[in-house]
């Protein structure tokens, strides 16, 4: 396999790691949308509203960043320089 195809191959499974990561999930996001929407300062109208559409909670989120971040941090790290490697443009 030629070189870009090696890196082609491990983009795309860092595509899919991505993908498929908790912080991807449509709840999550879901989530984070509320709490972007109606401020950081209005926790109980979050949490009203999270518990409302079966989101996850406050609590939830929190421990799930703490657990998951720096995976996602470097998952992202790998794509922006895989995709510098193939000339693509880096988001």
């Amino acid at each position: 396999m030629a070189p870009n195809g090696d890196i082609e191959k491990r983009l795309a499974e860092v595509e899919r790691s991505i993908a498929v990561h908790p912080l991807a999930s449509t709840s999550v996001r879901e989530a984070f949308a509320v709490i972007e929407r109606h401020g950081k300062e209005h926790k109980d109208a979050i949490s009203l509203e999270l518990r409302e559409r079966n989101l996850p909670s406050l609590d939830e989120l929190g421990r799930l960043q703490l657990k998951t971040s720096f995976r996602w941090w470097r998952l992202h790290r790998n794509r922006r320089s895989l995709r510098k490697k193939l000339g693509l443009d880096v988001e």
